[in-house]
């Protein structure tokens, strides 16, 4: 037994030993046959429903006078209203097939909001508390097989775990229901009740150790002999790779008796997991009587390995940095019922958006999420579902039920799962001594092969407990403040965007392009801080849901992207930020046509030469690989063919690993060349001053500014064409919105745009110029004070001519309290035709 061996023999003992003395049952889910969707009993679909169903409505053989209800759903997102802290029924009818008789039928729910109870042919078949954990039934002894069954399932919404979780809360509305799949499936009377997988590697990273959990329940009435587990591993192409001892016997077995395997295989040179390069392959068990094959169930398996080591984390030996968002599960009209495999949908969207890390903000995923992050790459931080829990007083002997059962069913669920890469014992929580402590533990015990963390507001909240750590919203001193912290810190909320300040959105809607600009700032600084291993910004999707009667709620429009999956404004500065290849050019081309740029690559595992370059310059295009390790800088050219040797522009796309384009650059590599003018075209560009005011002529009509004033006006053919002259608004910062919260309120905000007043210039200086003219005017508002050039310019091969407007402003207040507006007006006369547009503008 080699020494690698022998240690993970030792964690496995003392893990053991400290699950005893934790004192906590893993509730049974069980392993699905592998050809379970043809095995199964589905529920979904239309169900019976009543907001306020007769007590002991289970007992019926019958309801009449229910409504339709659609499951899995939220019933509120469906019109129906049920009264706070009472039970909601529904029912409907099934049927079990006769080939399932002699075999045990089991009830899995995947998530039933909050507290519920399930009934079977009007007896109850257990409960459970907890809105966004798995939990499953054992039905044998209630069905009738062959034969039409009744279930009846009591939901209430309002719950410990409802209020610990605060779920309704920041929804803005209850969110009671079946809300996630349910269905029926059978298992042999003697079958595996648990199967995970989990990988480690050498200390060189080469070859790898895959390691079973098994456990195998005898639920017949007869001692098992002749037992038997068979294992077979395929590639990614299903080419079977060899396992040694890929068959063990087990011992035999009492009636009731539950045993526990723990097999692991040496893999050598395995294809590694991680993010960009998500390579899965499939590992199957059967358990077998003799030669029957009882029970065959399969785990998509990544092998990859994470660790913590200081202040880093490494995947496969491999320092990373996490590109993240908090991902929610919500749709605008289902609510937190999501469907139309909308899992998968967000990851590609969010890939192509190089995001390369998920938490699943507050709550554990529907399990198709990992499922779909494990396919196509996505690191993710499963977070149970506690938010704000220290305001909800759990009464002692709940603690167990409440605290710690969630954390144990979000782990015994997605622990197989290569795309995890760490637990979150919750969100924004105090009271972690007396309501997390315990639960941490728990989670450490049941998997010891992934970090810890403690979503927070500062990074002490855990007591420096968990092996990593976090900041929620650290402004822009975090990247330094964290460069040598002992633990990895996550953002794991960070640079929000505009959202709640909606008033403010309505008076300046170019402050949403500012986000991209200071969001590539932030991670840039957090990029290059060793202590800092990632963010997730808040939050990836907007949190908005539309209720029945046109009533919007939620906890705002937070998202790059909103909760109809298209792409905001800011998506696109989001993936500009989050580019795992930032390229800057070192100078002009040069003589020969050599470009030449410095390049950063700041993927976590792929070599830049896994990517495609491709170049555009006019009109002709090319391709170049250049080599940059992982996390690595270098440099590369461009050399153009001599016919394109007087191009001005050259354009660079970048794709990826994965096949997308993760960044576009166009790079200027000549100078502008600026042709001479040719003669009347445009013609001359006067200026002839008066004693009140300064006219420029122009071909098809002429500006004025007034001396007494300093005011701009415009005219052209006798007509005026500028119906006032340029205003400065000076706007102070506010928040006001109607709260961070949309609570159903109109959210229609008058223009907000109020100019400054009592303008009073000062001083009007004319600079004259054949080819620029410029007029400087010095005056005063009671908000501040302004110096003001109005620039009129003759254009290149035109008879256009143009003004344009810069402001130097002094503010008579604190410049960080306001944000600025001016209104560019940019008018151009000529052939007797004229052209406004008008820009706001932030400074």
């Amino acid at each position: 037994m080699n020494v690698r061996k022998l240690f993970y023999l030792l964690v496995s003992v003392l893990c053991l030993q400290s699950v005893c003395a934790a004192d906590f049952t893993v509730p049974r889910l069980s392993p699905l046959p592998i050809k379970v969707e043809k095995q199964k009993v589905p529920l979904a679909g239309n169900w019976q429903f009543n907001p306020s169903p007769e007590k002991e409505f289970w007992k019926k053989g019958s309801v009449s006078n229910w409504k339709n209800i659609e499951v899995p759903g939220e019933w509120v997102m469906q019109g129906f209203e049920v009264e706070k802290g009472k039970a909601a029924g529904y029912f409907r009818t099934f049927t079990i097939p006769s080939a399932w008789s002699g075999q045990q039928i089991k009830l899995r729910c995947n998530g039933i909001y909050s507290d519920s109870r399930i009934y079977i042919n009007g007896k109850e078949a257990g409960s459970h508390l907890g809105g966004f954990t798995a939990f499953e039934l054992d039905v044998t002894d209630l069905v009738q097989v062959g034969k039409e069954n009744r279930i009846a399932v009591s939901v209430i919404s309002e719950s410990l775990a409802d209020s610990t979780s605060s779920a309704s809360q920041y929804a803005v509305h209850p969110l009671g229901g079946i809300t996630r799949d349910l269905y029926l499936f059978a298992l042999p009377e003697v079958n595996l009740s648990m199967f995970h997988a989990s990988t480690s590697f050498d200390t060189s990273y080469v070859d790898a150790v895959l390691k079973t959990n098994i456990e195998i329940t005898n639920e017949s009435s007869a001692v098992k002999s002749g037992l038997s587990l068979h294992f077979t591993l395929k590639d990614a192409n299903g080419k079977e790779i060899q396992l040694k001892e890929n068959a063990r016997p087990v011992q035999n077995m009492a009636v009731g008796a539950t045993e526990k395997a723990e097999i692991s295989f040496d893999i050598a040179k395995p294809e590694k997991w991680d993010s960009e390069h998500p390579y899965l392959y499939t590992l199957t068990c059967q358990l077998k009587e003799v030669k029957k094959v009882l029970h065959e169930t399969m785990r998509r398996v990544g092998f990859r390995q994470v660790e913590v080591r200081g202040n880093q984390m490494f995947i496969n030996n491999m320092p990373v940095k996490l590109r993240g968002v908090c991902h929610h599960e919500v749709m605008p009209l289902r609510g937190r019922s999501v469907n139309d495999d909308m899992w998968r949908k967000d990851v590609e969207l969010f890939r192509r958006g190089n995001v390369n890390y998920f938490r699943t903000s507050h709550y554990p995923p529907d399990e198709a999420l990992l499922e779909a992050c494990d396919e196509l790459g996505m690191l993710v931080e499963v977070e149970a579902p506690f938010c704000w829990a220290h305001n909800t007083n759990v009464p002692e002997d709940m603690h167990d039920a409440v605290l710690v059962n969630q954390h144990v069913e979000m782990v015994n669920l997605n622990r197989s799962h290569p795309s995890v890469i760490m637990w979150s014992l919750g969100n924004e929580s105090l009271k972690y001594a007396e309501y997390f402590k315990k639960a941490g533990e728990v989670v450490k015990q049941m998997d010891p092969t992934r970090p810890r963390i403690f979503s927070q507001w500062g990074p002490d909240a855990d007591n420096g407990e968990l092996e990593v750590t976090n900041h929620h919203y650290p402004g822009p001193t975090g990247p330094d403040k964290y460069r040598n912290s002992k633990r990895p810190v996550t953002f794991d909320e960070f640079c929000h965007l505009n959202a709640y300040n909606r008033l403010e959105l309505a008076a300046d809607p170019g402050l949403r392009s500012m986000w991209g600009p200071l969001l590539d700032k932030m991670w840039n600084d957090m990029y290059h801080s060793q202590g800092v291993l990632g963010g997730a910004i808040w939050a990836g999707i907007d949190d908005t849901f539309f209720l029945p009667g046109e009533k919007a709620v939620g906890y705002g429009t937070w998202g790059p992207i909103d909760g109809w999956r298209r792409e905001k404004p800011e998506y696109w500065g989001m993936k500009k930020a989050f580019s795992p290849v930032k390229i800057i050019q070192k100078g002009n081309m040069s003589a020969d046509g050599i470009v030449r740029f410095h390049v950063e690559n700041r993927h976590n595992f792929s070599d830049l030469s896994e990517c495609s370059i491709e170049w555009k310059a006019g009109g002709k295009s090319g391709r170049i690989t250049t080599d940059v390790a992982p996390r690595s800088e270098g440099e590369f050219e461009v050399q153009l063919p001599e016919s394109l040797r007087n191009t001005e522009m050259l354009e660079l796309t970048v794709t990826g690993v994965r096949g997308f384009v993760i960044d576009e650059y166009c790079f200027r590599i000549l100078p502008e060349q600026i042709k001479p003018q040719e003669q009347g075209q445009s013609g001359k560009l006067s200026c002839k001053e008066k004693a009140d005011v300064i006219e420029i002529q122009l071909t098809g009509g002429a500006f004025t500014v007034d001396k007494r004033n300093g005011l701009l006006s415009a005219g052209q053919g006798g007509n005026t064409i500028l119906l006032q002259s340029p205003a400065l608004m000076v706007l102070p910062l506010n928040g006001d919105g109607e709260g961070v919260q949309m609570i159903g309120k109109d959210q229609k905000f008058k223009p907000y745009n109020p100019v400054c007043e009592n303008w009073v210039a000062q001083s009007v200086t004319c600079l004259p110029g054949d080819e620029l003219i410029s007029i400087k005017v010095k005056g005063i508002y009671k908000e501040a004070e302004v110096y003001l050039s109005i620039v009129f310019i003759k254009m290149e091969k035109s008879l256009l001519s143009m003004t344009s407007l810069c402001f130097r402003i002094y503010l008579r207040d604190r410049l960080d309290w306001y944000f600025l507006c001016l209104l560019l007006l940019l008018i151009w006369i000529g052939n007797g035709k004229d052209i406004g547009a008008c820009i706001r503008k932030t400074i």
